[in-house]
């Protein structure tokens, strides 16, 4: 994780805690909309670890 996808997390959560705060019904919305934008930013720049870092073995499937 790099620091720009650790601000954008800390900024969601930033919002979350301001808009709940907040007694008016329209303010909270534009929060909620910037936590939306930061949250996606921090998805779409995810990258799936390489194989040997994962730390898991790849899935088995149960036999009951």
């Amino acid at each position: 994780m790099d620091e720009q996808q650790l601000l954008d997390l800390w900024t969601v959560a930033s919002c979350l805690e301001h808009a709940r705060e907040i007694p008016d019904p329209l303010a909270p919305s534009e929060l909620l909309t910037q936590a939306q934008i930061h949250l996606t930013a921090f998805v779409l720049d995810l990258r799936p670890l390489p194989r040997d870092l994962s730390g898991s073995a790849p899935p088995r499937a149960f036999d009951a």
